[in-house]
Parts: C-alpha cells; structure tokens; sequence
C-alpha cells in the first residue's frame, strides 16, 4: 500500500505531499527531521494533521466499500461451493458418460431406423398419391355403371314390391273370403235344411220322386248361376222370383176352378209319398256323409289355421330377435363410446405427465446452464487473481527501489511523478479490462442463451413429435380393436341374416303351398258349383213344366207358404232328424250292398221298360195336348195378372228378404262346393230309384229326352273348358319358359359382373404394383434431397418454410385422398348393396319359381280333376242304369292314373328344382371365390398390420427401457444431493468455527492494542517535552500499523481463499470440460433428433393413409353386408325403417343423409 503523507523539509518554504512507502517490518522510513522543531512547523503540521485525517476518512470509507464487496464475494463463493458440492464425483461422471454413450448408440439406431422407415413411406406416399387420379377416373366409370345399374335395380325392386303389395291383398281377400265361407256354412246348413224340407213336403204333392230331385238340382244350379253372374245376374233372378210370384197369385185365384182336378190326383200324390219316404232316407244317408266331410274339412282348416298360427310365432320370434340385435348393438355403440372417452382421458393425462417432464428437464437445463455462467465468472476472477498478483509483485519491486532511493535522498519527485503517472495508467487499464470483460460476459451469456432457447425448441419439437407418434399408434390400436370387433359383429348379423332369410324363404313357401291347396280347393268347389248350378237350371226348366201341371194343385200351394212361415220351427226339428239320420246311415250301407243286388234285376226289368217307354211316349203325346190346353189357361191367368199388380208391392217386400237370403247364400257358396260330392252320391242313389220309378211313372220318357239334351250340353262345356284349359296350360307352360330364360340370363349377367369385379380387382393390383415403383423412385430421390440438405445447413430457415408448405400441401392431398377414399367407400357401399339386391332378387325368383311350380301343380290337378269328373259325368250319364260297378272300378282306376301323373309331374318338377339348386350352387361357389379372395386380402392387410404393431411394441420397449435408466439418473442425482447438502452444513459449521476463533483472536488483538496504546500514553507523559511533530508522526504510525495489521490479515484470508478457489477452480474446470464434451454430444442429437423428426413425421403420415386405407377398405366390406337393411350414414350400424327414418346434415355430405335416432340427436344438439 502507499498513503501519500504532507511534509517540510527544512530547505523549502511550502509543504511538499509526499508518498512514503512501507518497508517489509511495517515501519515508517523518516527522512529530514530535524531534532529542533519551530512552532511555525508545529502550526504547519497540524494543519498537515488535519489534512491527513480527512484523507484518512476517505480511506476509511473506500475500506468500508472494499470490505462490503469482499463479503458479497465470499457470499457468492459460498454459493459457488454448496453448487460445487452438489456436482457428482469423477466416478460418477465416468458412469454417468458410460450410460450416455450407451443410450447415444440406442438414439443413433433408433434414428437410423427411423429415418429409413421414414423415407420408405415418403416414397409410398409419393407412389400412391400419383396413382389418386387415375383411380379416381376408375372409380367415377364404376360408378357410373353401378348408378344404372341401381336405377334398374330399384325398378325391379318396386316392381317386384307392388306384385309383393298385390298378392299379400289377394291373400288377405281370400282369407276374409274363407271367413265369410266359414261364416255362410252355418247360415247354408239350415238353409239346406229348409230346401230339404221344401222338397220333401213338394215331393208328396208332385207326381214322381225325379221330379223334385230335378227340382232340387235346377234350383241348386239357378243359386250357383247367381253366384256367379254376380249381381246382375242376381237381378234377373229377382225378376224371376216375382214372376214366379206373380204366377202363383195367379195360382191362388186359380184354386177353385182346380180343386175337381186336384181330387183325381190325390191317388197319384199317395203313391209318390212313399216315394218322397225312400227319397227322405236317402237323403238322411247324405246328410251323414255331409257332416262327416264337413268334420274333416273343419279338422284339415284347424290345422291349416294352427301352420299359420306356428308362422306368425316365428315371425314374431325374429322380429324379437332382430330387436334383441339392435338393442345389444346399442349397448356396444355405449360401451365403445366410454371407452373412447376413457382413452381421452388417458390421453390428456399423458400430456400432462410428459409436459411436467419436459418442464422439470428445462429446469435441470437451467440450472447447468447457470453452473457454466458461474464457471465462467470463476475463470475470470482467477485471471483478475493472477493478474492483481503479477501487479503486487511489481509495486514490491518498485517499493524496494524506491525506499533505497528515498534512503539515498536522490529523486523523490520524479519517482512520486512516476508513480502518480502509473497508477493512472493502472487503472484506466483496470477501467478498460473491465468494460471488454462485461462486453464478453454478456456476449457469451446471450450467445448461451441464444444456443440454449435453440436447444429447447428442437427438444420440443422432438417431443411433440413422439407424443404424436404415441397418440398415432394408439389410435391405431384402437382402431385395429374396433375393426375386429365390427368383423365379428358383420359375421353374426351375416349368420342371422342367413338363418332368418332361410327361415322366411320356408315359411313363405308352405304360405303358397297353402295357398295354392286353398285356390285348388276353392276352384274345385266352384267347378262342383257351376256343375250343380246347370243342374239346377236343369231342375228349375222341369219345375215350371211341372208348375203349369201344378195349377190344380192350389191348396197344397198355400200349405206350402205356410210352411214357411213355420220354417224356423221345421229346422230345429230337422237337426234333430239329421242326428237321428246318422245313426240310419249305417243301416242304409247294409241296404246299399242289398240294392246293389237288386240293380242286377233292374237291369232285366229295363228291357221291359223300354217297352213301356213306348207306349209312354203316346201318354207324352196326350200330355202335349194338355199343355196346349194349359197355356190357353195362361193366357186367362195374364188378364188377371192386371189385378195383381196392387199386390206386386207385397211381393217388392218379400224380394227384400229374398235378397238378404241370397247374401247368405252367397255366403254358403264354400258348403255347397263340400255338398256337391254328397250330391253326386245322392244322385246315385237316386239314380237307383229312378229305376224302380220308371216301372210305375210314364213321364221317365220325357225326362230321360231332357237328360240328354243337358248331357250334349253339358258335354259341349266340358269341351270348352278342356280346351280353355289346355290354352291355360300351354300359357303357364311359356310362362314357365319365360321365366326360366329370365332366370338364366339373370345368372349369366351375374357371372358377366363377377368377372368384371375379378377384372377391375387384377387392376387395381396393377395399380400397386405401380405405386411400388413410384415409391422406390421417390425414396432415390429423397435421400438425394437429405444429402443436401446436410451440406446446406446455412438455408435450414428457408428449408424449414419450404417443408412447411409442402406440409400443408401434403395435408392438403391428405385431404383430398381422404375426400377420394370416402367417395370410394360410398361407391364400395353402392356395390355391396347391389350384390345384396342381386341376392334378394335371386331368393325372390326361387321363390317365384317355387310358386310357379306349384301353380302348375295346382293347375294340372285342375286339370286331372276336371278330366275325372268329365269321365265320370259321361259314364254315369251312360250307365246310369247297367254298370254301378264298373263306375268304381273306373274311378279307382283313375285314382291310379291321377296318382301316376301326379308323381311323373312331381318328379319334372323336381328335376327343374335340382336344375335351378345347381345354378344356385353355382352362383353360390362365385360368389365364395370372391369372398375368398377378398379374405385373402384382408389376411395380407392384418399382416402387415401385426408387423407395424410389433414395431410399435419394440419401440415401447426401447422407450420404457430409456425411461427406466432415465429414472436410475434421477434416484442418483436425488442421492447426491442428499450428500451434497451434508457436505455444506459440514462446511457451515467450520465458517462458523472459523468465525469464532477469529473473533477470539480479535479481541485478543484488541487486548493488546489498548496495553501499547496505555505503554504510549505512559512513553507520552514521560516525554512530554518531546516536539507535537514526534507525537503527531506516533500517532500516524499507530493509524498506519493497524491499517497496515488488518490490511496483513486481509491478504492471509485472500491466500487461503485463493488456495481454496484454486482447488475448486481445478473440480470446476474437470466439470467444465464434461459439460462441454455433454454439450457437444447434445448438439449432435439435436441435429439428427431434427432429421428423426421430419422422418418419423412422413412415417405418421403415410402410416395413417394406410390407416385410411385399411378403415375404408373395411367400412366397404362391412357395407357390402349391410346393404340389406337400412344403415346410418353417420355410424354405420344397421336399423329397421322407423329407427333410421330421419334425415340429418352430416360433414362428409352436402344433402341431408339418413341417419339413425341417436345420431340424429347428437347432430342436432
């Protein structure tokens, strides 16, 4: 140190400032001191005192300010230990580097594999996205195609609806025609009832049994007539029933002037009462036979209506299975939706979780990066150590030249001059120094800044480029979940679909075999019908020539019409009598087999009849006479017929309830179909009596004329119907033909698409085939690319925005083939729905066909039917009389050959059935090649979907390894500073020991000091006469030497630190150097983390195009199935009509789309 000090020498007048330096001992070098000091001098130095004093204030304070600054250096020393001691040792860095290096090398192959993934799938993206247009002009000529083909599809389909909607009406109308039947067969019975009654009463009065048999037939035959001319015809035989009454009025004012000839026919009338009794028991043995049919046909309706009940069960049980279905698809679409929400979640705690990380990292980043800041200040506070060093050793050389000067006495003013010139100097270089070492601080701290801010961008983009690369293979896990899940759910529905399809083809088929039996019934009994209607007619033509006999007969007349006043009554009893009939008919078999016998002897008593017959035919002559005479009569009867026009109004009101007697009769029309067998029996019968009648009656002539005028008739019908029938058959026969041309040309259109989808699929290889190519010609061109890009690092900004823009122009073509995929899907859609049409129309035309064939069934067992009963009118109108047997061994033998036609047609029918099972077999093995083919490539898709999930795995695992040593850092860092912390309280406490002692010696110090300072007051009192100039020099010596004491002491403490900050400069500058050498390798990883991420970004890209891909490719396939029923164009997931009824807006369409309840809901809210 120097302090510059006043003095006078004794040669000079003013006061000369002086700088005296310190020797090594401390003590002060008095030059030119006089012993004899004036006063004048003592004056001088007291004001030289004064000014020392100020000076030594201002020394005070910089000492104040010098010593603040050392404290806030020892602080910040403090600080700098306590980070020292928390630094890892050299082994631990030595280990620390060794897991580095390893995990280094993992990045390194990590990346390196990244990379060549990366560029792989550019170039696949590349590849495909050049073969999107021509794909897509493909796909819009297909879909062209597949539109026509739609539009002619739904023609078809509405036609094929309306047939549906048309015959499910002629359905319904026969079922309500079937119950009116049912209803009319009670309302028929009692009728009949009452016709029997009618007839038999009738029968009594008439002349013959024949004739009310015809009378009953002609009857039957006007009601059959009536039934079928409908309504008009019922008009004509309105106008009919009130001539017959006008006539029988007419009949009533006739009574009296008919009663003498009625009394010469009563003998007539008693012989055929005992005709009307046999004719009665005959009747009763029909009537058995009539209940009995009507029990069986109620028995075989039973079990018709119990097939139909079983039907309705089943369809009611799928229905319910089907609502089961939809309801458990429901409940899977929830479930779906909690789990996606689940996986958000965890998503969302992923993010948070990583970003704490990254935050915690940047923290540790901090952190060393303020050691290296501390680093550095330690470097430039050893460098100021060294150089504040190299300047005291060169002021002590100064000192000890100039104390020999000052000793010699020889240029105290030049070196004073020398001296004051370089301190100048020293401290403008002092000055200059610091300015250049805060400059260089604080470009070095942005440039680390700058460096460090670059660092945690790229370590960003690293992460949020993993996190997406995470959120991608989950999401693409998810969907390959979600992708087998709807596979089996499309297996199922398929499976069902095909048990229900299967179930509905059969139950559909046993309807129209049952109603084909219903129609060939119902025709059977219209035939039988319109048979007893003519006969019928027949009997009413007999009727009103037996009226005009009947004139006489007026009072039996009246006794009529009050029988049926009394009908109701006569009724009951006539159930009664049917019941009491049926226990008669077992007799009356017993009596057939004795008639039978008695047949045999009709026949030689029918040689005699025909004797007979001639002369009746001279009684029928006479009789023709009396007709002449008759009609005379209805001439009279038409003048009175005036006066019966005021009692037409009377009649007007019977027609009234006549008419509501022809409803129910229409009604009655299915009895009568069952009745008209029973009648034919009864007709035997009464054939048999005709025989026995025809001894005793002479009119039998005239009748038998009749008879085979209506048998050239009847033999004129049957012909037409034959040939009416035979046009039919060959009608159904081209029909028939017609449809199997359709049908085959159906299946040969099926096989032309097949092999134009075989065709496009073989294109569509092709196609990426193509795509390969342009992939591995993109991958050359990429690598070319990254090679300049690694010798271009200055344009990386420009790079980096011009790989921006072809981000955005790859999302954009990411769009567009996304646009491209979803109209592809649609067209998928379109296609699956048209093979499922196709399906629909092939089970539509087997079941046509199923129906045609049995029509035909029905049709030829028409036919057979009218044959027989063709055959079995002529020969009963033949052999009446002679062959009884004959006829049942005809019928049994028509029976055969009915049978034997029956089977030859089942077995052709059969054969067509066999033929059109091989078509569909046919068609069916097509249809499974395709499947087939379309499973294989949904194998190679899974597979390569299995080998990017094993990849993803093996990069989880590299991952969870990375973290597990990443976890082993943090437990040992954790440990060190636990070790670090004891070490600084170790190192407090010795300051604070430290401390102590030195205020211990302190005061010791002190002690002492105050013992010299009494020795001096002592020394003062003993030389008192010394000069002021001695004690003023004493007392600036005693200043000076405690300056001087705690100035000695400060430079000890500055040694030890020093020595201290020596070693600790040494452990910084080995952490420096590993800071350095880990800097390094981190700006090396940021570098190829940059490359690995444009890579792994091309690899996320192309991998969710194949996503896409593989999505949309299954989303068609599972369209393909759910064609048949109606889908939600926003979930995909089937639904009946009225679930999906609604139409909502939906992003991917323009129009509103179909879409199901929920859906709807959740597009509205």
């Amino acid at each position: 140190m120097v302090s510059p000090i006043r003095m006078e020498e004794p040669g000079e007048r003013a006061p000369v400032r002086r700088y005296l330096p310190w020797d090594s001992e401390g003590q002060l070098f008095w030059t030119a001191v006089s012993p004899q000091v004036p006063p004048t001098q003592i004056g001088n130095i007291k004001s030289k005192y004064d000014e020392e004093k100020s000076l030594r204030e201002a020394s005070d304070q910089q000492i104040k300010t010098l010593s603040h600054e050392l404290q806030q250096e020892r602080a910040e020393k403090e600080n700098l230990k306590t980070e020292l001691l928390q630094r890892p040792g050299v082994e631990d860095v030595d280990v620390l580097k060794k897991e580095l290096v390893q995990v280094q090398t993992l990045m390194d192959k990590m990346t390196r594999e990244r990379e060549e993934e990366s560029e792989r799938l550019k170039n696949e993206l590349q590849n495909e996205l050049s073969k999107g247009p021509k794909e897509i002009a493909l796909y819009t000529k297909q879909l062209n195609k597949l539109q026509t083909s739609l539009n002619d599809l739904e023609h078809e389909k509405q036609s094929a609806l309306e047939k549906l909607a048309k015959k499910e009406q002629q359905y319904k109308d026969l079922e309500e025609r079937l119950n009116e039947e049912l209803a009319s067969k009670k309302s028929l019975q009692s009728i009949i009832h009452q016709n029997e009654l009618n007839i038999r009463q009738l029968e009594a009065q008439l002349a013959s049994a024949e004739a009310s048999t015809q009378r009953l037939q002609s009857e039957l035959s006007e009601k059959g007539e009536v039934k079928q001319r409908l309504k008009g015809e019922l008009s004509e035989v309105e106008l009919k029933y009130q001539q017959l009454k006008a006539e029988f009025k007419q009949l009533q004012q006739q009574k009296e002037e008919r009663e003498l000839q009625s009394l010469q026919q009563q003998s007539e009338i008693n012989q055929l009462h005992a005709k009307l009794l046999e004719t009665e028991r005959q009747l009763g043995e029909v009537q058995g036979r009539l209940k009995e049919q009507r029990q069986l046909s109620g028995e075989k309706l039973k079990d018709k209506e119990q097939l139909v009940a079983d039907l309705q069960l089943k369809l009611s049980r799928t229905e319910e299975q089907l609502k089961e279905n939809t309801v458990n698809s429901s409940e899977l679409q929830h479930q779906l939706d909690k789990a996606r929400q689940q996986h958000q979640e965890l998503q969302t705690l992923q993010q948070t979780t990583t970003s704490k990380l990254r935050e915690a990292q940047n923290d540790l980043e901090q952190v060393l990066r303020q050691i290296g800041d501390k680093d550095q200040k330690i470097q430039n506070l050893e460098a100021l150590l060294q150089k504040s060093k190299d300047n005291i050793t060169q002021l002590e050389a100064e000192r000890d030249d100039l104390c020999l000067k000052i000793q010699a006495g020889e240029g105290e003013t030049a070196v004073l001059n020398q001296l004051q010139e370089k301190n100048h100097t020293l401290q403008e270089q002092v000055t200059q120094l610091t300015d250049k070492l805060k400059n260089q601080s604080e470009s070095h701290k942005q440039a680390q800044e700058n460096l460090h801010e670059q660092v945690q961008e790229q370590k960003a983009l690293l992460r949020t480029s993993q996190d997406r690369c995470l959120t991608l293979e989950s999401s693409i896990s998810e969907l390959n979940g979600q992708l087998t899940e709807y596979k089996e759910k499309v297996t199922q529905l398929d499976s069902q679909l095909k048990a229900k399809t299967e179930l509905l083809l059969s139950s559909e088929a046993s309807k129209a075999a049952q109603r084909a039996d219903l129609q060939n019934h119902l025709e059977t009994a219209q035939h039988a019908l319109q048979d007893k209607q003519q006969e019928l007619v027949k009997t009413k033509t007999q009727l009103d020539e037996i009226s005009a006999r009947l004139q006489d007969k007026l009072e039996y007349i009246s006794q009529l019409e009050v029988s049926l006043k009394d009908h109701k009554e006569k009724l009951l009893n006539s159930e009664q009598r049917t019941e009491q009939l049926e226990g008669k008919i077992k007799k009356f078999e017993a009596d057939a087999q004795k008639t039978r016998t008695n047949l045999e002897q009709c026949q030689l008593d029918l040689s005699k009849q025909k004797q007979l017959c001639l002369e009746s035919e001279k009684q029928v002559k006479e009789l023709g006479k009396f007709l002449e005479e008759e009609k005379i009569m209805l001439t009279n009867a038409k003048s009175d017929h005036q006066k019966a026009s005021v009692n037409l109004i009377e009649a007007k009101q019977k027609l009234a309830c006549l008419e509501e007697e022809k409803q129910s009769l229409e009604k009655e029309k299915d009895n009568l179909k069952k009745v008209h067998e029973d009648l034919e029996n009864q007709c035997r019968t009464l054939t048999e009596s005709l025989g026995k009648a025809q001894e005793r009656n002479v009119l039998l002539s005239k009748e038998l004329a009749t008879m085979n005028e209506n048998l050239t008739n009847t033999t004129q019908v049957l012909a037409e119907s034959k040939s009416q029938l035979e046009k039919e058959r060959q009608l159904g026969k081209a029909a028939l033909k017609e449809k199997e041309k359709s049908h085959e040309q159906f299946a040969k259109d099926l096989q032309k698409k097949a092999e134009a989808t075989a065709t496009e699929v073989i294109e569509l290889k092709t196609l990426l085939e193509r795509n390969a190519e342009m992939e591995k010609e993109l991958k050359s061109q990429i690598a070319g690319i990254t090679a300049e890009l690694s010798k271009t690092q200055d344009q990386l900004k420009a790079k980096e925005e011009e790989e921006q823009q072809l981000y955005a122009k790859l999302k954009e073509s990411q769009e567009s083939a996304v646009q491209e995929k979803k109209k592809l899907e649609t067209q998928l859609s379109v296609m699956q729905s048209n093979m499922s049409e196709k399906t629909a129309i092939e089970n539509k035309l087997n079941s046509q066909l199923l129906t045609a064939a049995e029509n035909l069934k029905a049709e030829k067992e028409k036919s057979s039917e009218i044959e027989r009963h063709f055959k079995s009118v002529k020969e009963s109108l033949t052999k009446l009389q002679s062959d009884l047997y004959g006829k049942e061994s005809e019928l049994s033998a028509t029976r055969q050959d009915l049978k034997a036609l029956k089977e030859q047609e089942l077995k052709k029918e059969i054969g067509k059935v066999l033929e059109l099972t091989e078509l569909k077999s046919r068609l069916e093995k097509d249809f499974s090649k395709i499947s087939e083919e379309l499973r294989k490539n949904k194998e190679h898709s899974e597979k390569e979907l299995n080998d990017l999930t094993n990849a993803k795995q093996l990069l989880i695992d590299q991952k969870l390894e990375i973290q597990g040593q990443v976890d082993n850092l943090k437990s040992t860092l954790e440990q060190e500073k636990k070790i670090r912390q004891a070490a600084e309280e170790a190192f407090v406490k010795k300051e604070n020991d430290m401390k102590k002692d030195l205020a211990i010696k302190e005061n010791k110090l002190s002690t002492e000091l105050k013992a010299k300072e009494e020795q001096k007051k002592h020394h003062e009192e003993a030389e008192v006469k010394l000069n002021m100039q001695i004690a003023a020099l004493n007392e600036n010596i005693a200043v000076l030497k405690k300056d001087w004491q705690s100035s000695q002491r400060r430079v000890g403490e500055l040694e030890k630190q020093t020595d201290e900050l020596r070693g600790e400069i040494a452990v910084l500058e080995a952490t420096v150097q590993n800071n350095q050498d880990e800097r390094r390798v981190l700006l090396e990883r940021c570098l190829k983390s940059e490359g690995e991420i444009e890579k792994l970004q091309n690899k996320n890209a192309e991998m969710r195009r194949k996503l896409d891909d593989t999505t949309a490719a299954m989303q068609e396939l599972g369209r393909e199935n759910q064609t048949l029923q109606h889908h939600c164009r926003h979930c995909g997931n089937i639904f009946c009509a009225e679930c999906s009824a609604r139409n909502a807006l939906i992003p991917s369409s323009k129009k509103p789309v179909r879409v199901c309840n929920t859906c709807f809901e959740e597009l509205r809210g």
